[in-house]
């Protein structure tokens, strides 16, 4: 490891890596657990302060099912390994233990997997919406969403996890994306926010 000479790369690393926190629901300290990787590499990785080794993305990828190619991919929506997902529930019931400690038993356990519930769940729930209603007829940010989706739809989805969701379906051409107006951002949000629309004429050609 070194330091950061790529803040492209470093860039994508930390969304990476934030990526998987969401996914996992895991904090960056259960993170470090569940891979065998170190608290103060990942933290640095998320900062985007230092780079990592081979060997270290090879640990991070291989504890969830992803394949090196696709977590470099900035097009690719990352997903995790249904069988891992099990793991992963095991791991939280008892934490404490690395994947490559507690592998054995982890393969042999088939507890009721709540994460991967809720995030099936949390799938065809956004499916539903954007495929059976009218819900983005009119243009929303993922604050927008992130609200009435608690409140009217009794559905809480955090906005990171809404952000990965929504990338299908700009990828398949079915939303729109576009940047918000700068002049109807919030100044003191250093964030760029995103308004997302239904393309009807996609959606129409799967009708």
């Amino acid at each position: 490891m070194g330091k950061i000479t790529d803040f492209d790369l470093a860039t994508l690393v930390s969304n990476r890596v934030t990526e998987l926190l969401d996914l996992t629901g895991l904090t960056l300290k259960d993170l470090a657990k569940f891979t065998g990787l170190s608290y103060s590499t990942l933290r640095s990785a998320l900062k985007k302060s230092i780079s990592l080794t081979i060997d270290t993305f090879s640990r991070l990828c291989k504890s969830f099912g992803i394949d090196l190619s696709d977590f470099f991919n900035p097009e690719k929506i990352l997903s995790i390994d249904d069988r891992l997902l099990e793991q992963l529930t095991t791991f939280q019931a008892v934490p404490g233990t690395a994947i490559g400690q507690q592998g054995a038993e982890f393969a042999h356990t088939t507890p009721q997997n709540n994460i991967n519930t809720k995030l099936k769940e949390q799938r065809e729930f956004l499916a539903q919406i954007i495929y059976n209603s009218d819900y983005f007829s009119t243009t929303r940010t993922i604050e927008q969403m992130v609200t009435d989706f608690k409140k009217k739809y009794q559905t809480p989805i955090r906005a990171e996890r809404l952000t990965v969701l929504l990338k299908k379906y700009v990828g398949l051409g079915l939303l729109d994306k576009k940047v918000l107006p700068r002049k109807k951002r919030d100044p003191l949000d250093s964030r760029r926010p995103y308004l997302y629309s239904k393309n009807i004429p996609a959606l129409n050609t799967l009708s």
